[in-house]
């Protein structure tokens, strides 16, 4: 047969095929399935869960054991949370069976010189573990970082608050100093006690801020603190280094120790020697030697 003849035949075939489905699809939307009638046997029921029950046997043949507390989770999407509580469910079945098995004197405890392969490995639980702490962990660092956020997030607002509290504060205080210079030039004052504006002095400052000492020596100057006092006392003061040379208004209007007569020499009254001996020259000297 020619490549032609094949291509017809599959061509037929397959239309065939489609026309078989389509009569397929007809026939299963023309049929109507009939309505499934549910029935509680109540009686059947109980007969059957009487036959299989198995409370005349004791623990050790049955070997079931109930959870007495059931699993409460608050996101069932909380992988971390859900396993938890398998755990803690199953750790807890693992207590209240070694209890009855210790009851029925029934050995379960592993002997020294057995050795079977467990199911997973040990390195394999290893990063199981691994990674239920990390994502603890990882829950923990995000509630974390939250609580970071929203306490930056207020303090930036009482900042701005205090920034703006002190920028009004400044914006009054400059309107009433503009309004004192207006009434100033206008020679009108009015009530002095309208504007209640303090103005500190540079010692007031230093004392709010902390700077300077109010208490002050005979020259004006500051005196030092308790604790620098103190150890001027014990290690005495080296006392100034600098400028102890320079003269001051008393050292210059102090005449006491001035004498005419002493000070009256050749420096001031010009030399008393008219013939000043002159010393021989170096061949001169040479020679008498």
């Amino acid at each position: 047969m020619s490549d032609n003849e094949y291509a017809y035949e599959d061509s037929v075939l397959e239309d065939e095929e489609t026309a078989l489905e389509m009569a397929a699809l007809d026939s299963d939307s023309m049929m109507v399935e009939p309505k499934k009638e549910f029935i509680n046997h109540k009686t059947a029921l109980s007969a059957l869960l009487e036959e299989i029950s198995q409370k005349e046997l004791q623990w050790n043949h049955r070997c079931d054991i109930t959870s007495l507390t059931p699993i409460v989770l608050e996101k069932a999407d909380n992988d971390l949370d859900r396993e938890l509580k398998f755990y803690q469910q199953g750790l807890d079945a693992v207590l209240r069976g070694k209890q009855e098995l210790v009851k029925f004197g029934i050995p379960f405890e592993r002997p020294v010189d057995y050795f079977a392969e467990m199911v997973k490995s040990d390195s394999h639980m290893a990063r199981i573990r691994q990674k239920l702490l990390d994502q603890q962990q990882g829950i923990q660092n995000a509630e974390e970082a939250k609580k970071q956020r929203e306490l930056r997030k207020y303090g930036k607002k009482i900042q701005q608050e205090k920034i703006k509290e002190r920028e009004d504060q400044k914006k009054a205080s400059l309107d009433k100093i503009t309004t004192i210079k207006k009434r100033l030039r206008s020679g009108d004052l009015g009530d002095a006690d309208d504007f209640e504006i303090d103005i500190d002095s540079d010692d007031d400052r230093k004392s709010k801020t902390g700077y300077g000492n109010k208490t002050k020596a005979k020259g004006g100057k500051p005196m030092p603190n308790k604790r620098r006092q103190v150890k001027n006392e014990k290690f005495g003061f080296g006392g100034k280094k600098r400028g102890m040379k320079n003269n001051t208004a008393d050292s210059a209007a102090d005449m006491s120790g001035f004498n005419a007569g002493r000070n009256k020499s050749s420096s001031f009254s010009g030399s008393t020697n008219k013939f000043k001996v002159q010393r021989p020259g170096k061949a001169k000297r040479q020679r008498t030697r």
